[in-house]
C-alpha cells in the first residue's frame, strides 16, 4: 500500500484543516420558522423571511428569501437555495439594480446579467460575485464595451 511523504502529508492535513476553518466561518440567520439561510455578509440589524422548503434546518429548493435591514427590505432572492445557499437559477433586486443569472456559494458565479437603475448593465460570465471574463458592459451614457 503507498504512503504519503511527510512533505505530502502536511499539504493534506493543511488543506483539509483550511477547508473545514472556511465550512466554520460561515454564519448562517434563521427566519421566524427557524429555517436557516447562510449570511456570506453580515450586518448587524438583519433579519430575514424565506418562503419556500425547509430540509433539515437549511433553506432548500425553488423560493423566495427577502433581507431586511432594521426592518426595511435591503434585497429579495428569487430562485433555487441547496442546503441553506443561493446555488444555480436566480434573481437579485435590490435597490440599485437587479441580477438575474447562475450563482454558487451564494454568489454570482456562472453567465448573469445585471442591470443596474442608473441604466448601466453587464452581461456576461462572473466568478465569485463580481463580473470576471468575457462579457459585455453598457456604461450609463449608452457606450458598449465588449
Amino acid at each position: 500500500m503507498p504512503t504519503l511523504s511527510k512533505p505530502k502529508f502536511f499539504v493534506c492535513a493543511l488543506l483539509l484543516f483550511f477547508a473545514s476553518a472556511h465550512a466554520d466561518e460561515v454564519q448562517w440567520i434563521k427566519d421566524a420558522e427557524g429555517c436557516k439561510v447562510a449570511n456570506i455578509f453580515p450586518q448587524e440589524g438583519e433579519s430575514i423571511n424565506w418562503a419556500g422548503a425547509c430540509k433539515k434546518g437549511k433553506a432548500h429548493g425553488r423560493g423566495k428569501l427577502i433581507w431586511f435591514l432594521d426592518g426595511k427590505i435591503t434585497g429579495v432572492y428569487e430562485g433555487q437555495m441547496v442546503e441553506g445557499w443561493a446555488e444555480g437559477q436566480g434573481k437579485l433586486t435590490r435597490k440599485d439594480g437587479v441580477y438575474t443569472g447562475e450563482w454558487k456559494n451564494s454568489l454570482q458565479n456562472g453567465k448573469g446579467h445585471y442591470q443596474h437603475d442608473d441604466g448601466s448593465w453587464y452581461e456576461g460570465a462572473w466568478k465569485d460575485g463580481h463580473p470576471h471574463g468575457h462579457g459585455q458592459m453598457k456604461t450609463p451614457e449608452g457606450k458598449l464595451f465588449s
